[in-house]
């Protein structure tokens, strides 16, 4: 019998459960940017529809506190703020 290596107990759950931790980051960064992308596009189409702009300047605002929820699970799970959405 072989000890554990790389961090893994026995049946490598620390393994595994490292590659989720980092998955759910990646996840909750790809949303993060997502909801900040829906956000902009709102911001620009409340420009150009004035009887429209408060309802979607407050759903910006909403995608934007989303997004920063997001960040906040991403910073627990493992920072990774990805650029762009996940492909």
């Amino acid at each position: 019998m072989t000890a554990p290596t790389s961090g893994q107990d026995g049946d490598g759950t620390s393994t595994r459960g490292a590659v989720l931790r980092r998955q759910l980051a990646d996840l909750a960064g790809s949303i993060a940017w997502t909801e900040e992308w829906v956000a902009d596009t709102l911001d620009r189409l409340a420009q150009t529809r004035p009887r429209d702009a408060e309802k979607l300047r407050l759903r910006a605002a909403q995608s934007r506190a989303y997004a920063q929820e997001e960040r906040r699970r991403a910073d627990k799970w493992g920072d990774p703020r990805p650029s762009r959405p996940l492909q």
